[in-house]
């Protein structure tokens, strides 16, 4: 027999700690609604779909499925469900220290949720109760930057190829840290104001002069070789051709390769900022079930809806699209999903969150792949035709389905091209990358920059 379960919903938005309502999930659905106080603050609630303007005081209710136990913008405070999943293996290995084992499909998520939905990226912490919501905010130990120590360096190096026998230092010297989704393994930490020198310490809790908070992410060498170099090249490749990106500092940890991204989530107060990933907010709307299950020309048209004001600049953000694609076409991603692009909500304004994840993907064979979504009916055959979307046509069509004419397309591409000329150069002189991972990327980019170049051509 199933048992109800009850959780509440806080938030540090705006920097003061405020419970936003209170959850509730039987066997057959999720359920949340407000509190009075928290609709009274004006404050962004649980996600663009599910905002306090639309629902006030009436419960939220949905029917739980396969792919969504809870609302969205709280299912993705739970790490995925992959036996490889360094977050959710590190938040299992905490629950086996307080004794909480053998747990298996929602149980587990429930637990997981219960010591770790909280203090993660976003604006969303999910508590069992309103006290250890209260002792979570109040007692937060001081501060501290610590500098690594070999011996936390040799444990975090054994647990990224997945012998854990020192798992324990790792939790004894970092804590039961929250941590993100993905396929590469992360920490959620904090360093220095001024940049990465070598210490650390645990997530803020508040207002912490001289300390930002940092996504520290590893590389898996046996897996991904060279995966940090190549994604901090990408992240310098966008910044030079103009988009928003957060500062990142490449590190080691002895042998093992890592890199720490700035976190756009917090202000310089160290409180968190709205941000919900474009997938969640369709998938609170939609029967969107995958975050790779839509078409990019779906995806600019969702941006522009009656209902929900998903973007504040609708024609701004579409061209954000067009670019961000093109980017990802010329830097080797492939794997720009809907995990991938999110909405940051800044002094009431809705617009795309600062560039992040776009490792060049392509140059690993088991995700080698042109576009991980399809755009403008690339490769299909229409309907009253023999020939499939050319690559040239589909690119237009994705253009005209972010409202981008000829010229402007034109414009972009060849700005693009020209920012990202030093690009294939920069990949062959990389250091920890294999030569046939650099072989695969460049030849892909190459491709890539040749098709565009005969497709923008006057």
């Amino acid at each position: 027999m199933s048992t109800d379960r009850e959780a509440v919903i806080w938030t540090r938005l705006g920097g003061a700690s405020h419970r936003m309502g209170r959850l509730y999930v039987t066997d057959k659905e999720c359920r949340f609604t407000y509190d009075d106080d928290f609709l009274e603050l004006n404050l962004p609630g649980l996600g663009i779909v599910f905002a306090p303007e639309f629902f006030g005081k009436t419960t939220i209710s949905r029917e739980r499925n396969e792919r969504f136990d809870l609302l969205p913008p709280l299912q993705s405070l739970i790490p995925p469900r992959h036996t490889e999943n360094f977050q959710r293996n590190l938040a299992l290995k905490c629950l086996d220290t307080k004794g909480i084992t053998n747990l298996n499909g929602f149980d587990a998520d429930w637990e997981i949720l219960k010591i770790s939905g909280h203090g993660g990226i976003g604006h969303l912490d999910l508590f069992e109760s309103d006290d250890k919501a209260q002792r979570w905010y109040d007692d937060a130990p001081p501060h501290e930057l610590n500098t690594i120590s070999d011996e936390l360096g040799f444990s975090l190096k054994e647990f990224m190829t997945w012998y854990e026998d020192d798992y324990e230092i790792l939790i004894q010297t970092i804590g039961p840290t929250p941590s993100v989704g993905g396929a590469i393994p992360k920490l959620l930490l904090s360093i220095p104001s001024s940049g990465w020198d070598g210490r650390i310490g645990l997530p803020t809790r508040g207002k912490t002069p001289g300390v930002i908070d940092v996504v520290l992410k590893f590389e898996q060498s046996n897996r991904y070789p060279g995966i940090m170099e190549l994604e901090a090249l990408a992240m310098d490749i966008h910044r030079e051709a103009g988009f928003d990106v957060p500062r990142c500092w490449p590190c080691c940890f002895k042998e093992m390769p890592a890199l720490a991204v700035e976190r756009f989530d917090r202000d310089a107060n160290n409180a968190p900022v709205f941000t919900e990933t474009l997938f969640s907010i369709l998938a609170s709307g939609t029967p969107v079930s995958d975050p790779y299950d839509y078409k990019y020309d779906l995806l600019a048209k969702s941006l522009d809806t009656s209902a929900v004001q998903v973007v504040s600049q609708v024609q701004e953000a579409r061209l954000h699209l067009f670019k961000r694609f093109i980017m990802s076409l010329l830097t080797g991603n492939g794997d720009l999903h809907l995990e991938n692009l999110s909405i940051i909500q800044l002094d009431n304004v809705r617009r795309f969150t600062p560039v992040y994840d776009p490792a060049p993907m392509r140059a690993y064979s088991q995700h080698d792949m042109l576009s991980v979504m399809p755009f403008g009916d690339y490769g299909e055959i229409p309907e009253g035709t023999s020939e499939p979307v050319s690559f040239a046509n589909a690119i237009s069509n994705f253009a005209k389905a972010c409202g981008v004419n000829k010229t402007q397309q034109q414009d972009v591409v060849n700005e693009l091209l020209t920012s990202t000329e030093s690009y294939v150069s920069r990949v062959n002189a990389l250091e920890t990358v294999p030569d046939e991972n650099k072989e695969r990327l460049i030849n892909r980019v190459e491709n890539v920059r040749d098709k565009l170049s005969v497709g923008s051509a006057p």
